[in-house]
């Protein structure tokens, strides 16, 4: 469960709020109910966040979306 993300994201496309799940280093999530399986891939670091691109695909419309975040260091 460390370094696991668990958010929402509304779709860029068609305004669908979609729940999420993804690993900042590429670890297997256990999704619950109707998240999606995110791609985190980490593009960089601060002195106390590590910088990621997430991408998911929207169960409703199918659009890709891709935004960056920010996750504490553990």
């Amino acid at each position: 469960m460390e370094n696991e993300i668990h958010a929402t994201h509304t779709c860029y496309a068609c305004g669908h709020i979609m729940p999420f799940a993804g690993h900042i280093f590429g670890g297997i999530v256990v999704a619950h109910g109707n998240e999606v399986d995110a791609t985190i891939s980490v593009t960089g670091t601060t002195s106390n966040y590590v910088e990621m691109a997430i991408e998911l695909q929207c169960p409703k419309c199918n659009a890709i979306n891709q935004f960056k975040a920010l996750h504490p260091k553990t």
